[in-house]
């Protein structure tokens, strides 16, 4: 291979970097847990005024009104108190500005390990990423075990809650 090819190689794997998912995390600081599937941070650590909103990418909690809604919210407030430091990777943004992403705290996926205790469903309508395989998987096995909102007779997800 030529050097003027190995150059152009590089060249586009470099670019090609800087579009990969990696490349978009960023750490914030938690300001407020909203409810089981959204969270305000900042930027900076110590502030009190969040400067983005997060909802979490793939997954769908109850909603405050429903079973298990006030436990996912709960469960967030212990994985993540008010200025606990989280990594962020930006999946898009919606018309009202939350940033929808995959969440980590300690290196832990926040977003998974909802899934794990049984208080959140996989999205079916936004949730299309590789890894979204391991999610359903992880889903059908809260649901196997009864965890969280799995031991109810019925569970309503909140997409049809309230129809």
């Amino acid at each position: 291979m030529g050097t003027r090819t190995g150059a152009c190689l590089l060249l586009i794997m470099l670019v090609s970097l800087c579009f990969c998912p990696g490349a978009r995390a960023w750490d914030a600081y938690v300001v407020r847990v909203e409810d089981g599937n959204t969270i305000s941070v900042s930027e900076r650590p110590g502030r009190e005024e969040p400067t983005v909103i997060l909802r979490f990418y793939g997954i769908d909690a109850p909603s405050q009104s429903q079973p298990f809604g006030r436990e996912a919210r709960d469960f967030l407030l212990r994985l993540m108190p008010k200025g606990a430091k989280v990594s962020v990777d930006s999946v898009g943004e919606d018309d009202q500005g939350t940033v929808s992403a995959l969440v980590q705290v300690a290196g832990t996926s926040v977003n998974y390990q909802l899934l794990v205790e049984g208080l959140a469903w996989v999205s079916r309508s936004t949730c299309k990423a590789m890894f979204c395989r391991r999610w359903y998987i992880q889903e059908h096995q809260a649901v196997v075990d009864r965890r969280g909102l799995w031991g109810l007779n019925m569970s309503t997800p909140p997409w049809q809650w309230g129809r």
